[in-house]
């Protein structure tokens, strides 16, 4: 639906409410007698159908109540930045929950942006869409090449997790650049890892510490450092 209509879909009343400003919705779908809220009351086409139908329709293991169909932004791509800001870079990050709590991180610590390799996955995916927790359309996200990207914008410090990196918490940072964040599997890309200006590590608390951390953990916490410098 969402690439060959142009469509995505969004499940459960809050949600919904969140993005009825931001993005243009086309329907409603409603399990039978479920009373809609005011503000998404005026959308003309709503749809009623059973509870059973509802799970076939639902993305989830227990669906909502309500479904909302909304209309897919184009695709932006127009890489223009200021060079003074921070921003948030993603190499081919697959997981859509890990995407979405991304950009919710993103829209709390107030980075306004997020570049995107072109492998990373689908922005309206329902996964992602849900785990962004109303913070869809509040972080502009722009799939690019970030190779190309970094060579662009050679003056600005890139910042990425590598094993071999420095102690985030005593690192030098700066308020402007790119933190860089991996595949889950994979990590960072070895074409990309020589773009690194600034590598960095967050180091585990004692020896007897998990593999790996999440990466939307890992981004989290190296975003919340940079978020002190504002303080």
């Amino acid at each position: 639906m969402r690439r060959k209509y142009g469509l995505f879909s969004v499940e459960g009343e809050k949600s919904i409410i969140d993005l009825v400003d931001k993005f243009q919705p086309e329907a409603i779908i409603r399990v039978n007698d479920y009373k809609i809220p005011d503000i998404i009351a005026d959308i003309s086409k709503v749809y009623e159908v059973s509870d059973s139908q509802m799970k076939q329709l639902s993305n989830f293991t227990t669906p909502s109540q309500v479904m909302a169909i909304f209309k897919t932004p184009a695709c932006e791509d127009t890489v223009d930045l200021d060079e003074n800001e921070l921003y948030v870079a993603l190499d081919g990050i697959q997981d859509p929950g890990n995407l979405g709590t991304i950009i919710r991180t993103c829209h709390w610590f107030g980075i306004r942006r997020i570049f995107a390799s072109k492998n990373t996955v689908d922005l309206y995916n329902p996964k992602t869409v849900q785990a962004t927790m109303g913070s869809l359309g509040k972080v502009r996200v722009t799939y690019c090449d970030l190779e190309e990207l970094f060579n662009s914008f050679s003056s600005m410090p890139v910042y990425g997790m590598l094993l071999d990196g420095r102690n985030i918490f005593e690192a030098p940072l700066q308020k402007r650049g790119f933190i860089l964040l991996g595949n889950e599997g994979s990590g960072i890309s070895s074409e990309l890892r020589s773009k690194i200006s600034h590598p960095l590590l967050i180091p585990p608390g004692n020896s007897d510490h998990s593999e790996s951390l999440n990466v939307a953990i890992a981004g989290a916490i190296t975003i919340s450092c940079f978020a002190r410098l504002k303080y």
